[in-house]
């Protein structure tokens, strides 16, 4: 019987395919697909160190990504178990990447946490699945502005004759809500119209990140406030300087330890994959922990991923607190968050009404996940 099989080439071929789909559990088209979201800046790393150190991390705990088709296409296998193919796809940061999560185009995102609360406020089917990022964030300034920190830069707008432009990426983000409040703090006037003469700063929405670098160069803003990398490119390329991390600004310590971005996932793909969305974040909390023991490692894999040098993310990635859990700063920081965006008229629905009587967790976050995660650690 086996001479006579042997005749047949294309019996062995289906043979070995059987058996690599019975070892498997699922054949590729039956698998389950997440769909994950991410902006093309470091913030977002913990993806990026998963998606390169897949032998490290089935030796580390058995939860990795398996290359299909580099920064696309992966399988997340969980033990050995193929649970789910997951697509990658970048997207801008801000409103954008979190309105793709909001309307199903993804079903988990890495993002901006005002964004997200933004969504939340208006009834979007979306929570927090697990905190990722705080801090990386900075005021830029054009080399020969006369400002070396927050208190230079204050001086130099209340005696320059000139307006200061200041961009930002988008209306949305966690730098331009801070810059807002300090400029505040400061007794600083500030606008978003041109028309506005009475204005000390004039804020210039630059829609992007890939806008802020060419709008400084160019001379149409004087400095920017974003995240990393673009400080690190900035100060790289010589064009650019920091006046201040934005966690320094004041008040004092107000900012120092706030939320940046956060990892949240479309509720109802949450609900009909617990075990699957668990498996993402358990193995996104252990990238967070080998960024923290490999910084130099993780730089250059980073860099790798962005296109940006190792230079650029050596000196990126030490500015950034990637977190593992919901300290207490973290907790402090999103009730200013809301604060602020409750100030500013941005959110005036669910998520005003949740914090109002004292129930934004329950609103804000998905804790079942989160806690079945923590529990693979």
């Amino acid at each position: 019987m086996m001479h006579a099989l042997g005749k047949f080439p294309w019996f062995h071929v289906w043979l070995l395919a059987a058996v690599a789909v019975s070892g498997c559990g699922q054949s590729p088209k039956s698998l389950p697909v997440l769909r994950l979201g991410h902006a093309p800046h470091d913030h977002h790393s913990p993806l990026y160190v998963a998606a390169m150190n897949a032998d490290y991390f089935r030796a580390h705990g058995g939860i990795y990504l398996k290359e299909t088709v580099y920064r696309q296409d992966y399988e997340l296998i969980d033990q050995d178990r193929v649970v789910a193919r997951v697509l990658i796809d970048s997207s801008p940061g801000g409103e954008e990447l979190i309105r793709r999560l909001a309307e199903g185009l993804f079903d988990m995102s890495f993002g901006g946490v005002p964004a997200m609360l933004s969504f939340m406020d208006k009834g979007s089917p979306i929570r927090i699945v697990a905190p990722v990022m705080a801090e990386g964030t900075g005021l830029v300034v054009r080399r020969d502005l006369p400002a070396d920190s927050w208190q230079d830069f204050l001086s130099y707008i209340r005696t320059d004759a000139t307006r200061v432009k200041i961009g930002y990426k988008v209306a949305v983000s966690v730098q331009n809500l801070v810059f807002k409040e300090a400029l505040r703090e400061s007794g600083i006037t500030f606008s978003d119209d041109p028309r506005d003469s009475g204005a000390q700063v004039l804020l210039v929405n630059l829609f992007g990140e890939k806008n802020l670098i060419p709008a400084l160069e160019n001379g149409l803003v004087d400095g920017f406030v974003t995240m990393q990398p673009f400080i690190a490119m900035a100060e790289e390329r010589g064009i650019g300087k920091v006046a201040s991390w934005l966690a320094d600004l004041p008040p004092p310590g107000k900012w120092r330890g706030s939320p940046c971005c956060a990892l949240a996932a479309n509720d109802a793909y949450a609900a009909a994959n617990p075990e699957i969305s668990a498996a993402l974040v358990t193995l996104m909390l252990r990238s967070m922990t080998l960024i923290r023991m490999n910084p130099e490692k993780s730089a250059e894999q980073i860099a790798q991923w962005l296109d940006t040098s190792p230079a650029i993310e050596g000196k990126s990635i030490p500015t950034i607190s990637f977190l593992q859990d919901y300290d207490q700063n973290w907790t402090r920081g999103m009730e200013l968050w809301v604060e602020a965006m409750v100030k500013s008229n941005i959110l005036q629905g669910k998520v005003k009404e949740a914090y109002a009587g004292g129930k934004l967790p329950q609103v804000i976050y998905n804790r079942e996940i989160f806690d079945k995660a923590k529990q693979n650690l």
